[in-house]
């Protein structure tokens, strides 16, 4: 079974560096680049577009269940083909963590398209079609899947047929919190801050227990518990974005990043293509090296295979002479 997550990112390089801790990753690999350079390429797809604002790119954590028997190799190449699925244009970087008692994917995904520049599409339909593509991937690869899914937005019939009359998605008092949540929930590290922020939205934060949370529409004065509007708003996933904020401001306290102008993308732009152009040098000395080396092998096999020959046929003529004398 490999359950699935999905979070944006305004500081891709911070989230790959974590992603990429030797202590944690046992297996990388990447789609559409080098995973060892993939930072600085991915900002240069983006700043090439002139798209390096904003969310930068998104987080697939892809996690398997620790009663299956896979490998970090067969994790890593499940998590690369739904990569190749998921965001067949974009740079993707994957590593695989052994470090918990299941094996998980961090799998980065860069915002921009690097065919066409347009933004990697992120909504409740994708994230559905990540969990399908994952599932079919496990059942090729001969692991559970999960049977269940527990809804990320839950919606009662008695909502549903509001919103269906007034084709108005903030006819539901229940959807407005709903929206609240989803305007504000990335941009928070603690319930405090969260709760400062809803408040605008006419939204606050009820009660929290140690698994719950309770969420009342102020205006209307009516209350909902986060896990009946969904999976997505419950306190688990809400504290599952402070840590992904967490890191963002951690990243930038660290390294404070400039904006760009035309001419930082080029000098970008000529930094990657050099790097590149060595990259390519450097393998292509490698393949030359491969070949030599594979070649004196096989000199060196075949003057065996020749001394042997001519071992044999000296022995040959050596019984023959023999049987002569005779």
């Amino acid at each position: 079974m490999a359950t699935i997550k999905l979070g944006s990112t305004k500081a891709m390089n911070a989230l790959i560096t974590y992603a990429e801790n030797e202590e944690k990753a046992e297996k990388k690999s990447g789609l559409n680049c080098d995973v060892d350079y993939v930072k600085e390429q991915m900002k240069t797809t983006r700043l090439l577009f002139g798209k390096n604002n904003g969310r930068q790119g998104y987080h697939v954590i892809q996690s398997f269940d620790p009663e299956d028997d896979v490998t970090p190799e067969q994790a890593n190449d499940i998590g690369r083909a739904l990569a190749a699925q998921v965001a067949p244009d974009h740079e993707v970087a994957i590593f695989t963590h052994t470090d918990q008692n299941h094996l998980h994917n961090h799998i980065c995904i860069n915002s921009v398209n690097m065919e066409t520049g347009k933004k990697f599409v992120n909504d409740r339909q994708k994230l559905y079609d990540i969990r399908t593509q994952s599932d079919a991937l496990c059942q090729q690869h001969e692991l559970s899947i999960v049977k269940e899914k527990t809804a990320d937005i839950r919606y009662t019939q008695a909502e549903q047929n509001i919103m269906d009359q007034t084709n108005n998605a903030k006819s539901s008092w229940k959807n407005q919190v709903r929206m609240a949540i989803e305007e504000t929930k990335n941009h928070a590290t603690n319930f405090d801050e969260f709760n400062e922020l809803l408040k605008p939205q006419g939204v606050e934060i009820a009660r929290t227990t140690e698994k719950t949370i309770t969420y009342k529409h102020i205006e209307e004065d009516k209350k909902v518990r986060g896990n009946k509007l969904g999976h997505a708003y419950d306190k688990e996933e809400i504290i599952n974005a402070f840590g992904t904020e967490k890191r963002r401001r951690e990243h930038e306290r660290d390294q404070k990043e400039t904006q760009p102008d035309r001419n930082a993308t080029q000098a970008d732009w000529r930094r990657f293509e050099a790097r590149t152009q060595q990259l390519e040098q450097q393998r292509a000395q490698e393949r030359a090296e491969a070949a030599r080396l594979a070649d004196e092998k096989s000199r060196e096999i075949r003057e065996q295979r020749e001394r042997a020959e001519q071992q044999k046929r000296e022995a040959k003529e050596r019984t023959r002479g023999f049987d002569l004398d005779l």
